[in-house]
This record gives structure tokens, sequence and C-alpha cells, in this order.
């Protein structure tokens, strides 16, 4: 998330969003259910025990971010924590022909902001068609899972921003899925989905000005205030031609566009997602106003300057000296996306969830501790989720090589694995 706009009008829309949230404006009601009445069925026969990888599995194996150099050893050690399904960046607009219809192996991908934690922060070179397929092999000769997405990393072509109407998004995944169908990948896919936390400016650049009155994919005003008839019907758009389209093509894929609860819930709540064959849905603690804001998240969020250090001195205390209040809090939110999901007859994955939205070791590290408050909530949202079927769960946002201190407590990964994967007979009791 990037702050083009002031910190008052950021609060502001902030505000209205959680509250919309609050008052239980999500829907329901069996809107845009499934045509049959019937859940789709499970994803598979355990549950899938999800780590999000996103756009670093490709564009951090160099220099000074070099975690994913070795994939045979990384994929290593995600087994070892039992994980069995990777969510990741497929790049589908540089996998795909351009819009004039050219194919191009090696793309430089540009940088993320210096205080965003995922990904590249220097120009990398990049074959993402080679990479995609040997990669997933890989993953396939693990006997693990994939969940497709796409952030739309921007690139010296600028190809994310020429990805603008459904139909674009139509025919890039779909020549993404033919690569992927050549090289016997597709026994291995879980889901697609369409456009991370979409359309949320930042992942969806070209989409954003097309639906927004030709608002800057930078501001996210657009997005958290309230949409009229227009608006809501070109996003209505791309679910209704964008997922069909691929359907007709590989109808045994899922497909599903994901979205982030704290900035679109109250906006999707109530649109048609008839054609979506599951909910992706990213919930967190750090949804709840309160605690965003007085644990600093907020403005780390904002990525202004010295927020991390002081987010990591300050959200334990917040976090623990009321955590049976935030823990309702949280439970609350996920109940209500499960009771929304159901309505629809759609299984629920979040592979982005439970604590702090954005996080990451201080420099210093300060140790193990300034994780702990993390793992605790996460692993109370994790029994929560399990509690109530989500057929795909993650243990927090941070289950990656780089998030040091998060990757290196080997055994907090299998207990929650573990648990994931099982399949209870009854309720799995609290950890607190």
């Amino acid at each position: 998330m990037r702050s083009g706009f002031s910190r008052r009008q950021f609060l502001r829309a902030s505000a209205g969003s959680i509250a919309a949230l609050g008052l239980g404006v999500l829907g329901g009601n069996g809107c845009g259910s499934k045509g049959s009445g019937e859940p789709p069925g499970s994803l598979q026969e355990e549950a899938l025990a999800v780590t999000m990888w996103e756009f670093s599995w490709l564009v951090r194996r160099s220099g000074d971010e070099a975690e994913y150099a070795n994939w045979d050893r990384v994929l290593d050690e995600l087994a070892l924590r039992g994980y069995n399904c990777i969510r990741l960046d497929a790049f589908p607009h540089l996998v795909a022909r351009g819009p004039q219809g050219d194919l191009v192996e090696r793309f430089t991908v540009l940088p993320q902001t210096p205080l965003f934690f995922w990904g590249n922060h220097e120009p990398v070179e990049v074959e993402p068609r080679r990479s995609l397929v040997e990669f997933l092999e890989k993953v396939k000769a693990r006997g693990m899972k994939v969940g497709l997405s796409t952030w739309f990393n921007d690139d010296t072509l600028h190809r994310a921003h020429t990805v603008v109407t459904p139909d674009d998004y139509a025919r890039i995944w779909r020549e993404t899925l033919d690569l992927l169908a050549e090289a016997g990948l597709h026994d291995i896919i879980a889901w697609v989905d369409l456009c991370n936390e979409f359309p949320v400016g930042k992942w969806a650049k070209g989409a954003y000005p097309a639906i927004f009155d030709g608002a800057d994919p930078d501001n996210i005003l657009p997005v958290l205030l309230p949409w009229n008839v227009e608006v809501r019907s070109r996003v209505q758009s791309y679910f209704n031609k964008a997922i069909p389209s691929l359907k007709s093509a590989y109808p045994d894929l899922r497909y599903t566009f994901s979205f982030a609860g704290i900035l679109v819930g109250h906006h999707i709540g109530d649109m048609d997602t008839s054609h979506f064959d599951l909910a992706e849905v990213h919930i967190w603690l750090s949804d709840d106003l309160a605690f965003s804001l007085t644990s600093g998240q907020l403005f780390l969020l904002m990525e202004l300057p010295g927020t991390l250090e002081l987010h990591a001195k300050t959200a334990p205390g917040i976090y623990y000296g009321v955590r049976d209040r935030w823990l309702q809090s949280l439970e609350a939110n996920i109940e209500k996306w499960k009771e929304w999901a159901d309505a629809r007859g759609l299984p629920l994955v979040t592979s982005e969830s439970w604590g702090p939205i954005n996080y990451d070791d201080t420099d210093p590290p300060a140790g193990d501790e300034e994780w702990d408050w993390v793992k605790d909530v996460c692993a109370e949202g994790v029994r929560m989720a399990v509690d109530r079927g989500w057929e795909g769960i993650c243990t927090s946002n941070f289950c990656q090589p780089h998030f040091e201190g998060m990757w290196a407590d080997i055994a907090w990964h299998q207990e929650l694995t573990s648990r994931i994967r099982a399949v209870p007979s009854e309720p799995i009791p609290s950890i607190r």
C-alpha cells in the first residue's frame, strides 16, 4: 500500500471503510450464490496449508536479496515446515504475448518501494516463461499444489499497464494456462486468482483507471470511498467476462478474484460472485482500526520512515494488554466472512492473514521476541479458520525465507501446518 494522499484523507477513508464492514454490509442472503445451490466441493482430500511466496520466488534470487536463489533448497525447507501449497505470482502479463502479439522471454522487473517488504528493491532481469515451468515442476516433484495469482509487477516495457479490460485479463491468463498445460502442470493448480486484491490500484494497474474514471493507481481513495453504480458495474464486468472465458477453455480449474476485506469487502460483499469457484479473502487483526492505529500498523502501511521499528516496539504491549478483546475482533471478522461464503456456496481460502498486514525483522534484529506476538495471534487465527472448515489456510503473511525470524521457527510452522492438514472430528482447542 502506498500513500498518494494525506494522512488525514487516509484515516478518514479507512475509518469509513472499516465502519462499513463493522455494520455488517457484506450482503449475504445468498446473493450471487452458485446456481445449483450446492458448494462446488473440496479443493483436495486434505486441507491446504498455504504459504504466499508472491513474486519474491522469482525476483529475489541475486545480490543482497537472494533468498530464493536455490529453489530446491527453499522448497525442501518449506516441505519440512509442513506446507503443501504455495500461492505465487505467475506473471501472466509477462508470460503471455504483449498487446501487439510479441512474445518476450526476458524482462527487467522494476523495484518495489523501499519500505515495502516483499519483492525486489533493485531492477532485476527475469525469464518468466522458462522460470514458471521450471519452478512448478519442482513444486510438483514434492507433491505440493499452487494457487496462481498476479500482482502485476511493473517492468521496463510497462506490460502491466496494458492489461485493462476483462478480455485482457482472460487473454493473458489463457496464454499462461496454455503454457502450463503443455508442460503437464495443470494437475497441481489448486486455484487461479486473476488479480491479487482486486481492484486495488497498486496491483490492478491497468484496470484501475478504467474502473475509477481515470484515477491514478497509486491513489487508494477511489477504492475505499463509496462506489457509484457505474463503478460497481465495471467491477462486475471483470467477474462476468474474464472468468467464464477461462472456464470455457479450462473448465476443470477453479477461478476467483482475491480481495482484502479491509479495503473492498464492504463493496464486494453484495456483488454477484456466481462465477467464482472459491473465495480468497485476506483477513487480519489489523482490519480492526483501533488496533491498527494504536499499534502503529496503519502508519507502517503508509510506508512512513521509522514506522517498522516503532510498530515492532509498540504492538506487543498493545496486543497482549487486551488480548481477548483483539482475538474477539478477529474471530468476529472470520465468522462474518465464513457466513458470507457459505451463503454463496463457496469454499474459503485465505493466503494472507491473521495478525499484521505489513511486518519484518527490524534492523538490527531484535531476536525471536519481535515475532512472538505475531505468532500468537496467527496461531489463534489458524485455529478459528480450522474450526470453521476453511479449505486453504496460511499461517501468516510471512512464511518466507526472507522473513528470517518467522522462517527460523520450524517447530511453530510444523505445529500449525499439522493442525491445518488434519481432518479433526471435533473443533481443535485454543492453544492459548
